[in-house]
């Protein structure tokens, strides 16, 4: 059993090397186990690269609007109090909408393995028929 005691002054952490645009996350429980528990605030654009998880990943949406969509051109805007399951294996990218902050709680079990950037073509097309295109 493991019971973290908040961020107790610990600083954010700004994500270059898999992320776009502005992201910071913060540690919500250490990595352990094969699970990582990270709160993450994307900047308006900003969103993961193409990525997918070794056993699955779940998403709690807390603030603003964004986007997760699939290799295979499923997806759908996240808003608060969306929860969203990844499956093992399911190449896909999240991230906030061009004018909204996006915070969620993701929970992330198993390796990740990161691939390529999401070009501005594949963010734009993803939010081309507006929010509540799905």
């Amino acid at each position: 059993m493991r019971i973290a005691k908040g961020r107790a002054g610990k600083p954010s952490e700004r994500r270059t090397d898999t992320f776009s645009g502005g992201v910071l996350a913060d540690a919500v429980l250490p990595p352990a186990d094969g699970i990582v528990v990270n709160t993450v605030v994307f900047e308006p654009g900003g969103r993961t690269y193409w990525h997918k998880h070794e056993v699955a990943q779940v998403l709690f949406v807390t603030t603003g609007e964004g986007r997760l969509q699939s290799a295979d051109g499923t997806g759908g805007t996240l808003r608060p109090g969306d929860v969203a399951h990844i499956p093992a294996g399911e190449v896909h990218w999240h991230g906030a909408a061009p004018g909204s902050l996006l915070v969620h709680v993701a929970v992330s079990v198993g390796k990740t393995e990161w691939m390529h950037e999401v070009s501005d073509e594949e963010y734009a097309e993803a939010f081309a028929d507006g929010p509540d295109a799905d």
